[in-house]
């Protein structure tokens, strides 16, 4: 019986950890389990901030004196926590742009928490995590968190430059936190870091590390440190120790998986052994094969056999769910099909065709589809 109501699912980038999330999640549910998998991108996220702006009550009275229309946009879709109200940028720069009006949204984007300091990220931070446990109180839902305890954090922290012994300090303010949901750590990992490193390589090419390079090179971490992909090679060396130490002194059930060998079917037999669960096939379904699109985004999708080809280009493989439901190989979206055609549900993440609800409606040959793209 899984007693945890909170699966923490940690590793540095490349290790498998959407792979595997989104394993527990399906065997979690053909397990008689309610279950949810909150990715690291997940929009709104319940702990993180992405394309957030997270203000405290004066300041939103403030703010929505100073551009008095936008209380009709922003009061449906604020994120009301004790002390402070979330905004989904995103929400806004997709959908209520041209009603908010630019100077508005910009001076709303000067709240995003990526350009907070230290101390009010930590703050407004824990305030998240309060907020996450409190609703889950209430619930039997068992969550899989993916990237939010450790791999967050260290970016945050160890990027401004914050001494182990503060990340330490703030880790084990979240641990207090989430205790009333009895959770469970699972930390994947390479023994050398420089193998995680070099297979991250393989798998993304050195651009990406160039690219997330790029994105944080003015944080106070890379000063003095090498520049472009050496300087986050250099990065992922400390996030790898770091990790190491915070997962060692968790103080809650934990499995460590060693995965240089690649031996994945006997990592996930650790997995649900240690989540006290039995394997369960998937159904056995046919595949809604064809092409499929939406008017709206002007995006297409394209499933062939047992893979989805998403609007970005990304091949993903399909695995049942239901008669009529597929889960996406790592990504907590869930594809519904229907009489004309498809519809995106599960957990949204920051590319607006995960939006839960979206449709996308069957093309009856590559003519049609040309038809609409040029329109």
């Amino acid at each position: 019986m899984v007693r945890s109501r909170l699966i923490l699912m940690e590793g540095l980038p490349s290790t498998g950890k959407s792979t595997n999330s989104g394993i527990l999640l399906s065997q979690l549910e053909r397990n008689g389990h309610r279950a949810k998998w909150v990715h690291e991108v997940a929009r709104p996220h319940p702990t993180l901030f992405f394309y957030e702006a997270c203000m405290e009550e004066h300041e939103y009275k403030d703010f929505i004196t100073r551009y008095p229309h936008s209380v009709s946009i922003l009061e449906p879709i604020s994120m009301r926590r004790n002390n402070s109200i979330g905004i989904d940028l995103l929400e806004v720069e997709w959908n209520h742009s041209n009603q908010l009006g630019e100077d508005a949204y910009q001076q709303l984007k000067k709240y995003d928490v990526w350009n907070f300091t230290v101390d009010r990220y930590m703050k407004v931070a824990l305030e998240k995590w309060e907020h996450f446990v409190n609703k889950q109180n209430y619930s039997d839902e068992i969550v899989i968190l993916d990237s939010s305890l450790f791999q967050y954090q260290i970016y945050s922290l160890i990027l401004a430059d914050v001494p182990f012994t503060q990340l330490m300090a703030f880790i084990e303010a979240i641990y207090r936190i989430i205790s009333p949901l009895h959770p469970s750590l699972i930390y994947l990992y390479r023994e050398k870091t420089d193998d995680t490193i070099n297979y991250l390589v393989r798998e993304r090419g050195v651009t990406f590390l160039e690219r997330i390079w790029n994105r944080d090179k003015e944080r106070p971490y890379y000063k003095g440190r090498p520049a472009g992909a050496e300087g986050y090679k250099m990065f992922l060396r400390d996030y790898g120790e770091y990790a190491k130490l915070l997962f060692d002194s968790a103080p809650l059930p934990k499995l460590s998986v060693e995965i240089t060998q690649g031996k994945w079917g006997e990592y996930v037999d650790l997995l649900l052994n240690f989540m006290d669960l039995s394997y369960i096939d998937p159904p056995k379904v046919v595949f809604p094969s064809g092409t499929y699109f939406n008017v709206e985004l002007n995006q297409h999708i394209e499933i062939v056999g047992k893979y989805i080809v998403t609007p970005d280009g990304g091949r993903k493989h399909l695995e049942p769910k239901s008669d009529t439901e597929y889960y996406l190989h790592d990504l907590p979206v869930v594809i519904r099909l229907d009489e004309n055609g498809i519809i995106i549900e599960g957990e949204q993440i920051c590319d607006k065709w995960t939006t839960k609800g979206t449709v996308f409606q069957k093309v009856a040959d590559g003519g049609q589809l040309l038809q609409h793209l040029k329109k």
